[in-house]
């Protein structure tokens, strides 16, 4: 009998640079826009994250099938610390994508700036539905890859005047503050100055405790938190959960792993109520996102592979027809 004839698999790589030509910000929330419609319609298959943690950090596994377009993609993305005294980036990511008809590899691509641009693009979403029209002035704590890209981001939705920046040293923020134009930016060391009359707060640290006062938080403003992603951490406190009109990326993820929602249930200082809806939800027109300028929101995310690959599926569409990339026969 004759031997089934093998065919070699062809694989695109793209690298961080291909990832960057091709899908920029404002096209990144365009598919965020479809990504959260896709997952609170039922149109998106995405497993809780598995969460592998080591001496060092945590890697992360994130599958999920879009069926529109029918795109089926995993990511693999660590988290070390303590990458920063090594000089290397504390997240590194690549992410699979896989031909959903025949179950074949297409293309893998860097992640770790994939992962940046579409948890910025997440948070310019939500501020573009949940902020205030007039918003102009944000308190950033964080000065990182991830602040950059949620700052970034939010300056496509809204007209920025004031960058107020905190971060743990200082230093960083210094450097972040350098880069900036267009905007008056400023360091600021005092957590209670820097939310003073900010419109937008983003949270987007690594701190396992709250980095302002939830008290603090003046109507009208509001806060997107990014940076804690395990129930461990509490980047925000329970006052500000409290007081405001809370949105989540995906209630059994919050429950699973946001330590700023899920701590204070499991406390009893609050219940599951306290989610008002998923973004897909406001995407969808279900709830409004902002019901007056005197309410607070927050939205929280702890990321969600819906989020990539529908980015994925962008820069592949983008690589495929323009040649991007390297293909590789396995």
């Amino acid at each position: 009998m004759p031997a089934t004839p093998v065919t070699a698999m062809k694989l695109r790589i793209l690298s961080a640079a291909d990832v960057r030509t091709a899908v920029d910000m404002p096209a990144a929330i365009d598919a965020m826009r479809d990504a959260f419609r896709a997952l609170s319609s039922g149109k998106a298959t995405v497993p809780v994250r598995l969460a592998l943690e080591t001496r060092h950090g945590v890697s992360l596994f994130m599958p999920a099938h879009l069926q529109a377009p029918d795109r089926v993609a995993a990511k693999v993305v660590s988290v070390n610390p303590g990458n920063a005294s090594r000089g290397l980036p504390a997240i590194h990511a690549v992410v699979l994508v896989v031909e959903p008809e025949t179950g074949q590899p297409s293309a893998l691509m860097d992640g770790t700036w994939l992962t940046a641009l579409r948890t910025g693009a997440v948070g310019g979403l939500a501020a573009d539905l949940l902020a205030r029209p007039d918003a102009r002035t944000v308190a950033l704590f964080g000065a990182g890859v991830q602040a950059r890209t949620q700052l970034d981001a939010v300056r496509c939705v809204r007209d920025i005047e004031e960058v107020r920046i905190v971060s743990r040293t200082g230093e960083s923020a210094d450097s972040l503050v350098s880069e900036i134009e267009g905007v008056r930016a400023h360091r600021v060391d005092d957590p209670a100055a820097a939310v003073a009359g900010a419109d937008i707060v983003i949270a987007a640290t690594s701190s396992a405790t709250p980095v302002f006062d939830g008290s603090l938080i003046e109507a009208g403003t509001h806060v997107t938190g990014v940076g804690s992603y395990t129930t461990a951490m509490r980047e925000v406190d329970t006052e500000l959960v409290r007081r405001s009109r809370v949105i989540v990326d995906q209630r059994e993820a919050i429950l699973d792993e946001a330590g700023d929602i899920a701590g204070p249930i499991a406390d009893g200082a609050l219940d599951e109520s306290v989610m008002v809806a998923e973004l897909g939800d406001v995407v969808l027109g279900r709830i409004p996102g902002r019901t007056g300028n005197e309410e607070i929101t927050f939205f929280k995310s702890v990321g969600n592979a819906v989020q990539d690959v529908a980015v994925a599926a962008r820069v592949l569409e983008v690589a495929e027809r323009d040649g991007l990339g390297t293909t590789v026969e396995l």
